[in-house]
């Protein structure tokens, strides 16, 4: 109930200041989703009894809300979301475990036209959301509890983010248990020569919690704060009908386990629309990796931290989602090539994909046995999407993708069979109303 009287007391809050307002807008959205999974995020189990299709509808439901008031000079924006798996409570539930939340509640204050602080909790995206994006494929999508300094003007843009993390609210310092950034600061600045021609750089600080070892007998151990560094640049040049896209990130410093850290990201994209709705699409990504057998010590492989890697590297997910790829058996790294076709004209649009996966380590066999090393192939997927726009407030979506493994991805990801063929689909309704509207 508490959940329900904060919504009710919000609105009657909002609505009542609307005779001041400049700007006031209350909207929602509802997203379910119907998906049948063999093979999705990790391959199909060697051993046939747990080999069994997992057919779920997961479903998010969201209010939105936003004020803006010149006067004031204040912003505020709100996203009260539930997320849940159908099923996951009885039909007279009292209680849901855990699917509300606010997803994002900030406040901004608009200083003059072209600077302004926001604070709280919010999305933050950048670019193609390689490092920065909302995750919004995921039903939960990803928000950040932090403070942004904005500098904007009509070409040039200038954003620096801050954030520190605690998990309770104590009097005394205590460990971060959450499998989350510590401390973070960004820089971003995006400057946009004409409508083709736009230039991106990124500068990431992010700091993760790992435990020291005490030094004498009335120490047990303390917590220390591990930081590592991404740079980069994103370059966009999209004049029709030919455009190329092209990145490239560093990141250095220490990773959440303080070793040394030294990987890299590189990613170009080129499209080419041939007219009526139709455009073709292609390019290479290569995210260094870290040999199985690892004689140095120093990690090499890249994080994408907190990109929306659902839009790379195949829809199926079997990198870098969630983690994915990042644990020790699974950190060789990727190389992608991929192909394309698009389609959007009108109420309908849809595309089909294709990527060659391949390890940028090596693999092993056996990590005792340093000639026990694979081929770097890990596999084909293909990807189909189509869907038709019913209206401005409702989307219609499905698609259906394959991936065929090898040996070597059989060998990262233990207990699989890449003599099985994986497959994964879905079916999606997005409705996006708007209940109210208010300018002054």
């Amino acid at each position: 109930m508490k959940s329900y009287t904060f919504i009710i007391s919000f609105i009657l809050l909002i609505v009542a200041g609307t005779a001041s307002a400049q700007e006031f807008e209350i909207g929602a959205e509802y997203k379910p989703r119907a998906e049948m999974r063999r093979g999705v995020w990790r391959m199909r189990p060697a051993d046939n009894r747990f080999d069994k299709t997992s057919n779920i509808i997961s479903q998010r439901a969201r209010l939105n809300f936003s004020y803006y008031n010149k006067e004031s000079k204040i912003r505020l924006g709100a996203q009260l979301q539930d997320v849940r798996t159908w099923g996951s409570t009885t039909s007279m539930n009292l209680n849901n475990p855990g699917g509300f939340d606010i997803h994002q509640f900030w406040g901004e204050i608009l200083f003059s036209d072209k600077f302004s602080a926001k604070l709280g909790r919010q999305e933050i995206s950048y670019d193609n959301q390689r490092i920065f994006g909302a995750v919004d494929w995921a039903q939960q999508a990803r928000s950040f509890d932090a403070i942004v300094l904005k500098l904007e003007n009509k070409s040039l843009k200038a954003h620096v983010g801050l954030s520190y993390n605690m998990d309770a609210d104590v009097a005394f310092r205590s460990p971060y248990s959450l499998n989350n950034y510590k401390s973070l600061q960004y820089l971003w600045i995006n400057n946009k020569f004409d409508r083709s021609f736009s230039l991106s750089f990124l500068f990431l600080n992010d700091g993760r919690e790992y435990t020291v070892e005490g030094g004498d007998n009335t120490v047990v151990s303390d917590r220390k704060i591990a930081y590592s560094q991404t740079a980069g640049i994103v370059l966009n040049y999209l004049p029709e009908p030919f455009g190329f896209s092209i990145e490239g990130y560093y990141q250095g410093g220490k990773n959440k386990n303080n070793k040394s850290l030294n990987a890299y990201d590189l990613r170009a994209d080129l499209t080419y629309k041939l007219g009526d709705g139709w455009s073709l699409n292609g390019g290479s990504e290569v995210l260094s990796g870290t040999s199985m057998i690892n004689e140095s010590g120093k990690d090499r492989s890249f994080n994408p931290l907190y990109g929306t890697n659902h839009k790379f590297n195949g829809y199926m997910d079997y990198f870098y989602v969630g983690g994915r790829h990042q644990t020790s058996n699974m950190a060789v790294g990727l190389s992608d090539i991929f192909l394309g076709v698009k389609y959007s004209k009108e109420k309908i649009y849809g595309e089909l994909n294709f990527h060659k996966f391949g390890a940028m380590a090596n693999v092993y066999r056996d990590i005792n046995n340093s000639g026990s090393n694979m081929k770097k192939n890990l596999g084909l997927e293909s990807d189909f999407i189509i869907g038709y726009r019913m209206s401005s407030e409702l989307d219609l979506q499905g698609g259906f993708s394959f991936y065929k493994a090898t040996e070597s991805l059989e060998i990262l990801q233990a207990g699989t069979d890449a003599g099985k063929l994986n497959t994964w689909g879905f079916m999606q309704v997005t409705f996006k109303p708007t209940f109210f509207k208010y300018k002054k």
